[in-house]
């Protein structure tokens, strides 16, 4: 009798997938063949890192750049050396530095090198350091007095005269890793000295690597453990077969999409072939718990195949949806890199929901699983019996609900937006620990610009403010008289209308929000009456200010699609209340993600919010597959078409969250910080996803549809 209903309900997907099992050999060979065929585009993947690509081309921080370089000179992929002796008031370790600063300026391809040891002298064009005004005192001495008269010196050497910082900027037709190879080469022919490269250049590559190492570790880690976990579950080669390949499949077609499209990827979606994999492999499970249980019947292994699809496939296809509107939503915001991943996105969940629907039924045919009289795993059946309970006390359920909600929202206001740089920098790296000793000695780890326009009746008053609202009113000896004109002459733009003040600002600290320093810069240029004459620029500059905007614009995003799901659900089930009730159950996940990170003192920053909007996304599947089951329930009062749900969805949905906490656990592992958070908060929202579906909405169901 259940199979005829299920035959009544939806004929076309009986029908479509009862002749898709009468000739099975034929789309198994296609299928076949668009793997192989994306095997071959696969090679073609690449990964790429621009961490800019986060700043959309026309946002303000985006265009003063340009508008830098028209004026000024173009922004450059320049080498940032931070080179780190015992003393370098020692006569023996100065004139190593100074032998190394000659020795980079020879290399080929170098246009021009920014050390202490190049700073003019005052009043001269000659170099400050070993001219004839220092020569009497001692190395340290030297040092100490160019750092207290030059604030531009002080960011090329640290107070205690052990760390010093080596700009090398490469001429237009060179650059890259040959570059840097010939750079370091040339280093390495200086004894006692230590050489990190520190530069944006080096970060990118540094990302690059633990990128690759991820994509090389991460994603077969999280097959393996789901794997395994399928394994256990159904004790059955066969099943991990039917379960494990379509998953597998639908990301071989996601890489060769990537490489046939020549779509490279970057550290915003790093994570997605975890997610691909672990999302697969929850619909495959839930095809096969449904021909578990059909199999009871008796029917011959095709008709079996058949109506489980037929029962399952419409809620895997709405799960995908659900997903797909998450990854759509990040289209909104003008950001490349953004705007890349939600088109990656939308293509991944496509490909992969395809080889799930299309695969398995021919694999679990072919493979004769699951057998006839088969008995559903046990293993998560003791999840129903307290869901059952729970769900009769609907009025203390909603309840309980209510407060919940309130709560939490109570706490998600109090969350606030933010960026850590340091959310992007490998943990571990040699880059990230020399970036985070620099700004230990003062030299910061980013360098940004200060443009002055200039005031035509009297050129150099505004920029001579702004050196002393920038480091103080004792640091402004060396901009006065003739000899800082002629310095300043040197910071002049193209036509003499403004100033580019160098500013050295530590924003890599993990432990701090990265535009504190930057805040305190522009308070002080406020103070002085600057704030209309000056722009600060820089790409470290444009992430802070436009980030910021980047999430509110992400938060947006993700409100709009927690109002399309909510509007889809609401209309394929026909139901309003069931649109509330699953907006209420699936909003308290992503309110409670909001919550933790108020409650450890986090900010809202890029990742956080698209794993939000993607947790959101996901979060809904397990609401989508309780109420397919309620749906395809026998008819009944609420209360027993309730529990039969229970019992047919709550051990199949519990499996998959296990599956998707285990495959999204490995994201911890990775250097990428920002990686790490976005696979543990998706990992915490689908969590929070089942025990809300469990233990909330069948006694919401209960309490308000009769």
């Amino acid at each position: 009798m259940k199979t005829r209903q299920i035959e009544l309900r939806r004929p076309g997907l009986h029908w479509f997938y009862g002749r898709l099992l009468a000739r099975p050999l034929i789309p198994a060979v296609l299928l076949a063949l668009m793997t192989a065929l994306s095997l071959w585009q696969a090679t073609n993947l690449r990964v790429a890192v621009d961490l800019s690509g986060l700043i959309g081309a026309q946002t303000p921080g985006a265009r003063a750049i340009r508008d830098y370089a028209d004026r000024f000179e173009p922004f450059r992929a320049e080498e940032v050396l931070l080179v780190s002796a015992p003393d370098f008031g020692n006569a023996e370790t100065l004139r190593a530095f100074e032998d190394l600063v000659l020795e980079l300026q020879f290399v080929d391809g170098v246009e021009s090198v920014i050390s202490i040891a190049g700073l003019p002298a005052p009043g001269r064009s000659g170099a400050w350091l070993s001219g004839p005004e220092l020569a009497a005192l001692p190395p340290a001495e030297r040092l100490r007095t160019m750092r207290d008269q030059n604030p531009l010196a002080a960011q090329l050497m640290s107070r205690d005269l052990t760390r010093a910082v080596v700009v090398v900027n490469p001429s237009r037709e060179h650059g890259g890793a040959g570059f840097l190879a010939d750079l370091m080469q040339a280093a390495d022919r200086i004894d006692g000295l230590r050489i990190d490269n520190v530069g944006l250049a080096e970060v990118q590559r540094a990302v690059s690597t633990e990128l690759i190492r991820d994509l090389e570790v991460l994603t077969p880690a999280s097959f393996g453990i789901s794997l395994i976990l399928t394994l256990i579950l159904f004790r059955s080669i066969r099943a991990v077969l039917a379960v494990a390949l379509p998953p597998v499949v639908g990301l071989i077609w996601f890489m060769g999409w990537m490489g046939a499209t020549g779509t490279a990827i970057d550290p915003v979606m790093g994570a997605l072939p975890v997610l691909l994999i672990v999302l697969a492999f929850s619909d495959s499970i839930h095809v096969y718990h449904a021909a578990i249980h059909l199999s009871e019947t008796g029917d011959d292994p095709r008709t079996v195949v058949a109506h489980a699809m037929a029962e399952t496939a419409p809620a895997a296809a709405l799960t995908s949806l659900t997903t797909i509107i998450a990854f759509a939503s990040l289209s909104l915001p003008d950001s490349p890199s953004l705007n890349t991943m939600s088109l990656a996105g939308v293509a991944g969940m496509t490909l992969s929901l395809t080889a799930v629907l299309l695969l398995t039924p021919i694999l679990m045919w072919a493979m004769g699983s699951p057998k006839p009289g088969s008995r559903a795993p046990r293993m998560f059946n003791l999840v129903v019996p307290p869901a059952r309970a729970l769900a009769r006390r609907g009025r203390l359920v909603a309840g309980l609900t209510a407060l919940l909600l309130v709560g939490l929202l109570a706490m998600q206001s109090q969350s606030r937006i933010g960026f850590r740089y340091a959310d992007y920098l490998p943990r571990g790296a040699d880059v990230s620990n020399a970036l985070a000793d620099m700004e230990a000695a003062g030299l910061g780890s980013d360098r940004m610009i200060v443009i002055v326009e200039s005031d035509p009746a009297a050129p150099l008053e505004r920029v001579r403010r702004a050196v002393a609202a920038i480091w103080g009113e004792g640091r402004t000896a060396w901009v006065q008289g003739d000899a800082g004109a002629a310095i300043l002459a040197r910071m002049a733009a193209r036509d003499g209308a403004a100033h580019a003040l160098p500013v050295q600002m530590p924003i890599a600290a993990a432990d701090v929000r990265a535009d504190e320093a930057l805040r305190a810069l522009e308070a002080n240029l406020e103070t002085a009456g600057l704030a209309p004459f000056t722009a600060i620029i820089g790409p470290g500059f444009a992430l802070l200010t436009e980030g910021p905007k980047l999430v509110q614009n992400l938060r947006l995003g993700l409100y709009g699609t927690i109002a399309a799901i909510t509007l889809l659900v609401a209309l394929v089930y026909r139901s309003w209340r069931l649109g509330l009730l699953s907006l209420v159950v699936n909003l308290i996940p992503i309110l409670g993600v909001e919550a933790w990170l108020v409650l450890i003192g986090r900010e809202l920053t890029i990742m956080n919010v698209i794993a939000l909007t993607i947790a959101f996304g996901i979060a809904v599947d397990d609401t989508l597959h309780f109420l397919n089951r309620l749906r395809l329930a026998p008819p009944g009062d609420t209360r027993a078409r309730v529990n039969s749900a229970l019992v047919e969805a709550g051990p199949p949905i519990t499996a998959t969250t296990v599956i998707l906490l285990s495959g999204l656990v490995v994201t911890l592992t990775s250097a990428l910080p920002g990686l790490a958070v976005y696979g543990g908060l998706m990992g915490l929202a689908v969590l929070l996803a089942l025990l809300t579906v469990l233990f909330l909405l069948p006694g919401l169901i209960r309490w308000s549809v009769k």
